[in-house]
């Protein structure tokens, strides 16, 4: 007689409740019973991984909250972060405390926790196979779920690592950075009974599809410029001005209706693929503008651009972050239906952009659910885009989970 194969299953929480202890016990009794509906393992609560996320209120207690987890779910892996906010089911629960956390059931998978601290990080920053070990990365399980550190983490050197060559696979990451703390050593990662305050934490997944939904929340406007001098993280030249008078010619070049989203900071979007003929939404990686030097003229970016980049400046724009990721959604309901979600969202996101709260997720409980989701609001949202894994601004990243 024919055998069912075991399929995949998931439960995912949100708690509100301002006392840790209090919060992860009620939200572990609802995984346990999001996890028996779904069927399979007998109706145990038994899981094979739990992604737990606490908003900055829980950072004290957070070790505890996830110890309580482990108590009640056994889990095979448990990873996890404090973060500004946390996102759970179809609510993005800004500015309150709140607990979130998905869990996994999937039979057959391969899952392989790992931890990079300072040592990892250092000795990997220009050795792609070295980070690909350390992540635990292969032909059989190309994606992981990244949690970092902003502070200590150089993730701009080592993310292009992934990138496949001729003697390496194509993997992939997908995630994103702690936020909430306003000095090193105050996020909080977690791996299995472990407390961390820099580096990485994760899981590398096989035996799982993990397909990454990436959408902007900005859109180019004046032209596309070449970076004609840069130091550091400085753009001092574009096309040969100075590039403070180069941005200023494309604010005195908008029309009205740009120059009211001005309030939301003018961007800079680096191309990804510099060997296309045409840029458009899609082809930059956006990355904020941090000051002006009234000296030298230049822009100070939160990247490190190079004499010879092409650039075009960026409005954060609502209606731009709906329509994209809009289509973005009606290309993902082709595919199959995903049996959870991760996600990612800019801190810079929700109601700081939006006029009303829980556009993001909403649209994704819409379109592709209902999901059981988790998730937290980060300070750079890591995911590939094209053949390059980056670290993005501005952005809503989704790791949908389908079977393999």
């Amino acid at each position: 007689m024919p055998t069912t194969k075991a399929q995949p299953a998931a439960a995912a929480a949100l708690n509100a409740h301002f006392d840790t202890r209090t919060a992860a016990y009620e939200l572990a009794a609802h995984l346990r019973e999001g996890l028996a509906k779904a069927g399979g393992d007998g109706g145990s609560a038994r899981c094979d991984a739990v992604a737990l996320f606490g908003s900055y209120h829980h950072r004290a207690a957070f070790e505890d909250a996830a110890e309580i987890l482990r108590h009640e779910l056994e889990p095979g892996v448990l990873v996890g972060t404090t973060a500004d906010s946390v996102v759970g089911g179809d609510t993005e629960l800004e500015g309150r405390a709140g607990l979130s956390a998905l869990a996994l059931r999937v039979p057959g998978a391969s899952l392989r926790p790992f931890r990079l601290g300072m040592h990892e990080l250092l000795t990997s920053t220009d050795a792609p196979e070295l980070f690909r070990q350390y992540l635990g990365v292969d032909e059989q399980r190309r994606t992981a779920i990244v949690f970092a550190d902003p502070f200590t983490t150089p993730a701009a050197r080592l993310l292009p690592l992934l990138r496949g060559t001729a003697d390496l696979p194509a993997v992939s990451a997908i995630g994103g950075f702690a936020s909430g703390a306003s000095q090193p050593g105050q996020n909080v990662l977690l791996l299995d009974r472990a407390a961390y305050i820099d580096g990485m934490v994760g899981i590398a997944i096989g035996g799982v599809r993990v397909d990454a939904l990436i959408s902007q929340g900005c859109r180019p406007v004046g032209p596309p410029l070449v970076v004609t001098k840069a130091a550091g993280n400085m753009i001092l030249e574009l096309g040969g001005r100075r590039a403070v008078e180069a941005a200023q010619g494309v604010v005195f070049a908008m029309n009205e209706s740009d120059r009211a989203l001005l309030s939301r900071g003018l961007q800079v979007g680096v191309v990804v693929n510099e060997y296309q003929a045409r840029f458009g939404r899609g082809d930059f990686v956006v990355r904020g503008i941090l000051g002006v030097n009234a000296r030298n003229g230049g822009l100070a970016v939160n990247d490190m651009p190079r004499v010879g980049q092409t650039i075009q400046f960026h409005l954060r724009d609502p209606a731009t972050a709906e329509e994209d990721l809009q289509l973005l959604l009606d290309a993902a309901q082709l595919e199959d239906r995903p049996f959870a979600s991760l996600l990612f969202s800019c801190a810079g996101r929700g109601t700081r952009l939006f006029s009303e709260p829980n556009r993001d997720v909403g649209a994704i409980q819409r379109r592709l659910g209902p999901l059981p989701l988790a998730g937290f609001s980060a300070t750079g949202e890591i995911g590939p885009l094209g053949d390059r894994c980056l670290v993005h601004g501005h952005t809503v990243c989704a790791a949908l989970l389908r079977g393999a």
